[in-house]
């Protein structure tokens, strides 16, 4: 996560006291919601940093997102045409909705599917007077989450164009479609990459369609990393889901841990970690020529130290070392560890253990090992992380950042006793040992004003370029603790709307927990729905 840069972005944000834009502000006060026959009749259009119909009214555009199961496609064909039916666009409208950004999957149109579904939805929303955004949420040659890919990938791109032109094609003349978001959340490396294949893709497009919107995203996620594209008819879309740690509270999607879910809105969050030291453990300076417990002597804990993370350090002629199965007792009891018996794997990389990661120098190199057959004391194990080198040193840390998960709560004076299973079979004049390092947290303030000073960065950008601006995700995990996820909900509405911007709720429906939708498969969570309801009108 490129969280550093966005956090002095808002850090810088938040010391000079920026305000909502008085001029946007205003403007909420000519805000249109479509009726069913005006939200059909023409196509929108842009005027300065208004989105605006034929008439001249100003159409802000505010809903839900439909992703339409994307995920779950890929054991499930049909999952796209069960996520919603119009009885669930006719409640939306009952709410206020009056936009739906609905998610595509780029495999959903190698058969039918896809027109069929996008055919529903024209249908569904010109009965019911709902604006439609495309949302080509996976995007080639994904098969899931994940963007990465099509950088370096001409053909997909090729393809990936040669897509949005026959869905333009097909749909040119439905003005009840507002506009194609091209790719969510694209996030090169390089940030031009994205940039060209905008302009591409848009061009492209306006070779078959000359009238919809198009919904551009930033190169990067953590900031407002925009360009204008060569089109007139564009609006700039972000995703706000800040603060990470409550919206995403319980989510084991993006790191190899779940994210904690011991942080309230409003409330102090953690923001993220940093060493103040370490403390020692045991060190071994002999050949182990069979599976070995050891265990450390007790560790106090100094002061000004938060968390502990187990390290692992060798050094000299080592040959080979390979550790297995960690435990730690504090105060007396045992600690709940992440990945101890190390099976699991990174869900960044299968090839590696979850939550660990090496560095060396010399000519010390690393692997997780599951071809060694661990038979005294570790016959149910199948992997075990490895070291090797003879002139040098490495080290396998676990992964510190604000995913918690693998750290170990402290606090001064707390007695820690380190234990793990050896195994060194030719090390020769070589030191290697179980460890700590300690950690502390850096922790941030969140509110209401916060939440308006997070925003400012964008609307400053769009009011100096003079664009039409639209937050197309935010939302919170039904595990925030307490009611985190419905002040949040509430408090993020209230300042979008004080700033007269479009928006759109993540999500509408979802199947399992923990969930962001307004529905857990048929069960309506209705509170999130009333929250919903308030900040429409």
């Amino acid at each position: 996560m490129q969280l550093n840069l966005r956090a002095q972005v808002l850090a810088c944000c938040l010391a000079i006291g920026l305000v909502m834009s008085t001029e946007l502000a205003q403007a909420n006060s000519e805000l249109v919601s479509p009726k069913a026959s005006e939200a059909s009749s023409s196509f929108l259009t842009v005027s300065g940093s208004k989105i605006k119909d034929a008439q001249g009214k100003v159409i802000t555009l505010r809903g839900v997102n439909i992703h339409t199961y994307y995920y779950q496609y890929q054991w499930d064909k049909t999952a796209p045409l069960k996520n919603a039916n119009e009885t669930d666009i006719k409640y939306l409208k009952s709410l206020g909705v009056n936009s739906i950004r609905l998610g595509l999957h780029w495999q959903y149109f190698q058969s039918s599917l896809g027109y069929q579904l996008i055919d529903n939805y024209v249908k569904w929303c010109e009965n019911a007077g709902i604006y439609l955004i495309l949302d080509m949420h996976v995007v080639p040659p994904e098969t899931a989450v994940g963007q990465d890919r099509i950088w370096n990938n001409a053909n997909a791109q090729q393809k990936f164009i040669k897509l949005w032109k026959a869905i333009a094609t097909r749909y040119a003349d439905k003005k009840i479609i507002a506009g194609y978001d091209l790719f969510n959340e694209p996030s090169p490396i390089d940030p031009q990459k994205w940039w060209n294949l905008a302009n591409t893709t848009i061009s492209t497009i306006r070779t078959v369609d000359k009238n919809h919107l198009f919904f551009i995203e930033p190169a990067s996620t953590q900031e407002p990393s925009f360009q204008l594209v060569n089109d007139t008819k564009v609006v700039y879309s972000f995703h706000d889901y800040q603060p990470y740690l409550i919206s995403h509270a319980g989510y084991a999607g993006a790191s190899d841990s779940p994210v904690p879910t011991e942080y309230t809105y409003p409330g102090v969050v953690l923001k993220n970690v940093y060493p103040v030291g370490s403390g020692k453990g045991f060190n071994v300076i002999k050949e182990l020529t069979e599976w070995t417990s050891i265990e450390s002597h007790e560790i106090s804990v100094p002061a000004n130290v938060q968390f502990a993370a187990l390290r692992i350090a060798a050094i000299g002629r080592l040959n080979n070392l390979w550790v297995d199965d960690f435990s730690v007792m504090q105060n007396g009891n045992p600690v709940k560890l992440v990945n101890s018996n190390l099976e699991q794997a990174s869900i960044n990389d299968l090839n590696l253990p979850a939550n660990w990661y090496f560095s060396g120098n010399g000519d010390f190199t690393s692997s997780w090992d599951n071809t060694l057959n661990n038979t005294q004391g570790l016959a149910t194990d199948k992997a075990s992380l490895k070291m090797s080198g003879t002139n040098g040193g490495g080290v396998w840390s676990q992964v510190n950042n604000f995913y918690t998960g693998p750290l170990i709560k402290v606090k001064e004076g707390d007695k820690l006793i380190l234990k793990g299973f050896f195994y060194a079979p030719d090390a020769k004049h070589a030191e290697f040992g179980l460890h700590v390092d300690y950690l502390t947290g850096v922790y941030e303030s969140y509110n209401k004003e916060r939440l308006s000073s997070d925003l400012q960065p964008y609307v400053t950008w769009a009011k100096n370029n003079n664009v039409p601006l639209y937050v197309g995700e935010f939302g919170a995990l039904s595990t925030a603790k307490g009611s985190s996820r419905y002040n949040l909900v509430r408090d993020k509405i209230s300042v979008m709307n004080a700033a007269g911007l479009s928006w759109s709720l993540w999500s509408y429906r979802d199947l399992g927990a923990p969930y962001f939708g307004l529905y857990l498969d048929q069960q309506l969570d209705q509170r999130l729905a009333s929250i919903l309801k308030k900040g429409l009108k």
